[in-house]
Parts: C-alpha cells; structure tokens; sequence
C-alpha cells in the first residue's frame, strides 16, 4: 500500500497546510482517490460539502470506493449525511439553486467529479465562479475518466496538485489502461 499511503501523506499535508486552500487530486483509480481523500477529510473536518456533477451517481461512487453502503442509492440536496464522523450536505454543482451551501472556515468542499466541465468551455467557465464563489476552509476536486481529460487548464487555477499513482497498489489498473491505449 505504497500509494496510497503516499497519497495519504499529501492529501494531510494539504490539510494541515494553511497557506493552500485548492487542492486537485489526479490518477487512474477513481476508487483509491475517492476512498483516500474522504478518509483524510474524516480526519480534520467534522461538516462539509460534496458538489458532484451527478446526483445520481455519487452514491454509488462514494459506496463503491469503500466497499459499503455509506450512503443511500437516492441522495437528497435538501439532507444532511453522516459520512463516518462527518455530516455532508451533497449537490449539484451543475445546477444552481439558491439553498447550495458556500461553505465556511469550519467546512471543506470536494468536487467530483470534474472532468465533465473540463472539455466545454461554457461549462467550465460557470464551473470556475463555483470555485471562486466556495467559502470553505479546504476545496478539493477529483477527477475521474483521467485518459479522456484534454484540457488541464484547471491546474493553473488549484493551489496544489497530486496525481496519485497506483503503479505498486493496482497494477492491474495500469496495464489494463496501457493494453486499451488509454495510457501509454
């Protein structure tokens, strides 16, 4: 569990890091990420925020990462979840409505995923007045789908960035990717 625990070492640094307050967290497994940066964030933070580009989808990728039904099928914006020691308020950050939470300096707010608006100019425009408009102590975005990202332009817009490799931990995910000609 080399990676993970490398992983582990930089997210927690950037926690505890009050000169960064943006933090992308990049790679091939969607799971060890998601998996990695909540377990982290249940260390430091007792409330937060998760905006997610699919409501219908992030329970199954929080569920997924952990191997456990952390959260229901059905996720609710107007709900508050306990997420281990954590309660998290999920939404869209796709649509707007008056009642998404901004955060404050006891919160942290993950976005994931984010590739999504990477690719479409209009979208990633909004997305970055999201960014800026989030008044947590701590954001993070999570990519997913990495081999299919064009534009990296967020990295000039993130206070730090990680890739987390998985080179020793999954090895299988790596020549899978390499085998398809998704990576090289």
């Amino acid at each position: 569990m080399i990676d993970k625990q490398n992983a582990i070492d930089a997210i927690m640094n950037f926690l505890h890091d009050e000169t960064k307050r943006t933090f992308l967290v990049r790679g091939f497994d969607n799971d060890a990420k998601v998996n990695a940066v909540i377990s982290c964030l249940n260390k430091v933070f007792s409330l937060g925020i998760i905006r997610t580009s699919s409501m219908a989808d992030i329970s199954d990728h929080i569920n997924r990462a952990f191997n456990r039904d952390l959260l229901p099928y059905n996720v609710k914006s107007t709900t508050t979840y306990k997420l281990g020691g954590m309660k998290v308020n999920i939404n869209s950050y796709v649509t707007h409505t008056k009642s998404n939470p901004k955060g404050n300096d006891n919160t942290f707010t993950l976005f994931h995923p984010v590739q999504t608006v990477l690719g479409n100019p209009k979208r990633y425009d909004k997305f970055l007045q999201e960014l800026k408009k989030t008044d947590s102590r701590k954001i993070i975005l999570i990519t997913t789908n990495e081999w299919s990202i064009d534009n990296w332009d967020i990295e000039n817009h993130v206070d730090q960035v990680f890739f987390y490799s998985v080179e020793n931990d999954n090895p299988n995910i790596m020549a899978n990717l390499r085998r398809n000609g998704a990576i090289t």
